[in-house]
């Protein structure tokens, strides 16, 4: 199995941690919306972004670049690498291992450490949610880790063999 392809298991399962923080986030940017339109009403109507209004594949879509989807690739294993560090207490050693084989596997990235950080930092939130659902709820962090972590060992384990 490549190395993307396991990403792709072991973000699937990330995700599943990372749901509620992300629609709280969503909650949390359209309560900052609805002042700012209300405010705005005799503004008149912003044209829409042409990749709003145009489907992915579409000739006046731009694609994004390789150096670009790199970039996203890094961040993402950082993120999962930080779950799988906090949450799961997968040893340093196979989340060091996890990085070398995320360096081998997206060589386009433009800024391999500045990715990996940035994506180490961005789940911070995870961690944290995490920290008092096992505090303030046991029950569903045993239920949540129970789901998430075993697919996480898995296919870090799967990456780095």
């Amino acid at each position: 199995m490549t190395h993307k392809q396991a990403l792709a298991r072991v973000a699937s399962a990330f995700n599943s941690m990372l749901k509620p923080t992300l629609i709280a986030g969503a909650i949390a940017g359209g309560a900052c919306v609805l002042p700012l339109n209300a405010n705005a009403q005799n503004a008149p109507d912003p044209q829409p972004f042409p990749a709003q209004t145009l489907p992915p594949g579409h000739p006046a879509v731009q694609a994004p670049s390789p150096q670009s989807l790199a970039a996203e690739g890094v961040r993402t294993s950082a993120n999962i690498a930080r779950g799988a560090a906090d949450i799961c207490h997968i040893d340093r050693v196979r989340i060091d291992k996890f990085k070398v084989m995320t360096r081998k596997s997206f060589p386009a990235a433009p800024d391999f450490d500045g990715e990996w950080n940035l994506g180490y930092k961005e789940a911070q939130a995870t961690v944290d949610r995490f920290a008092a659902m096992k505090t303030n709820n046991p029950t569903e962090y045993a239920k949540e880790t129970g789901e998430a972590c075993p697919a996480l060992t898995q296919g870090i384990d799967e990456v780095t063999k």
